[in-house]
């Protein structure tokens, strides 16, 4: 059968208007992708050093860390790094484990307040879910440290603040850090998905930190043309089943989901990871932190966490240290030099443990701190 001119144009117009659409997203995304970081950007990170200069350690002071919670292997090791950065200096530290209980955490700081110790370095927690405890180890006479916690100055403007100091990082206060943070979370499936990232995003706002940190994913989501985002909320008491049959529900309601980006990697260690492995599909799973168990999958090559934006847990122990051994000596805190930086299975991933930066940020705090070994 002879094909007509007309219908020779007709495909002809058919053909372009595929080309044309083709070259229109394309388009869109040349446009686009200048307003976003690059993959190369991401995996090169912020990171600078901590501070060149401090003043001399003082020695003898009793030091109380609340953990957020010991059996997460983030919390773990900023406690860890508090312990090994006092030891340093000749302090006393005594680990209290938070739970993740505001409750817990409180009981925790009043024990510090009745074993004399000098200083509290609480992590993981806003300073409105112990205020009152906070106020009675100001009134002690204590110094109070936050890692990763929002001031009550900041959960409610207008109150005073109760942390003497927080640590900061290169982006500036833990606010605008962990902002950014979020805001990477979903640059790197944006660069992966070359602007058509469809992501499901778990967002909680029971902390402060974590809410703000997913609000940064989402809007950064939005700024990107052709992306979407899909939002789920959760709940960080959820562990095992619950968490797994709750993203099992986002994966069948969003079929077409090609990215998943959480607040942390206690999410995906704790049901999530098994959920998106079970499903088989071929999605871009945007983890947090860097714990162990996280790395090793990556590392493994595993569905069920393909990135993250890694912390170094111990360097912002090291950083609180410092902090307070300003604090006591009137001197104005600094920075921990600490920024973002992404890794995946080819990047940044080590060989082993969980995340690390480059910077040997040990050696460089005790060359500040004069010590030599």
């Amino acid at each position: 059968m002879r094909i007509s001119d007309t219908c020779f144009k007709l495909l002809a117009l058919a053909g372009m208007g595929g080309l044309i659409a083709t070259a229109i997203a394309t388009h869109a995304w040349a446009e686009d992708k200048a307003a976003f970081p690059s993959l190369e950007e991401l995996y090169k990170g912020t990171y600078q050093g901590p501070p060149t200069s401090a003043p001399k350690p003082v020695t003898g002071k009793k030091i109380w860390v609340i953990s957020c919670s010991q059996d997460v292997s983030l919390c773990a090791a900023q406690a860890q790094g508090i312990t090994d950065a006092g030891k340093l200096l000749g302090w006393t530290t005594t680990v209290f484990d938070g739970k993740y209980d505001p409750a817990t955490q409180g009981n925790g700081i009043r024990q510090a307040i009745a074993g004399k110790y000098d200083a509290v370095v609480i992590a993981g927690a806003d300073c409105a879910g112990v205020k009152a405890p906070l106020e009675e180890a100001r009134q002690a006479g204590m110094k109070v440290v936050g890692i990763e916690g929002a001031d009550c100055s900041v959960t409610s403007p207008g109150e005073q603040p109760l942390f003497h100091g927080e640590v900061s990082y290169v982006e500036g206060d833990v606010i605008s850090w962990v902002k950014k943070y979020g805001e990477w979370q979903a640059d790197y499936i944006i660069a992966r998905t070359k602007g058509k990232a469809k992501v499901i995003v778990f967002v909680s706002d029971e902390v402060l930190i974590s809410k703000l940190n997913s609000e940064g994913t989402i809007a950064e989501l939005k700024r990107c043309s052709g992306c979407e985002v899909y939002e789920v909320k959760f709940s960080y008491a959820s562990q095992g089943p619950e968490l797994q049959q709750l993203a099992e529900q986002a994966l069948l309601r969003f079929p077409d989901a090609n990215g998943i980006a959480v607040p942390a990697d206690s999410l995906i260690l704790s049901g999530m990871g098994s959920a998106i492995e079970a499903s088989g599909r071929d999605i871009i799973v945007m983890g947090a932190e860097g714990q162990q168990a996280t790395m090793d999958l990556v590392r493994a090559g595993s569905k069920q966490v393909t990135a993250g934006v890694g912390i170094p847990s111990a360097w912002e122990g090291y950083s609180a240290v410092d902090m307070l051994n300003r604090l006591f000596q009137d001197k104005e805190p600094v920075g921990s030099g600490a920024g973002l930086q992404v890794y995946d299975k080819d990047h940044n991933a080590g060989t082993s443990g969980a995340f690390s930066s480059s910077t040997d940020f040990i050696a460089g705090f005790k060359k500040a701190w004069g010590i030599s070994q």
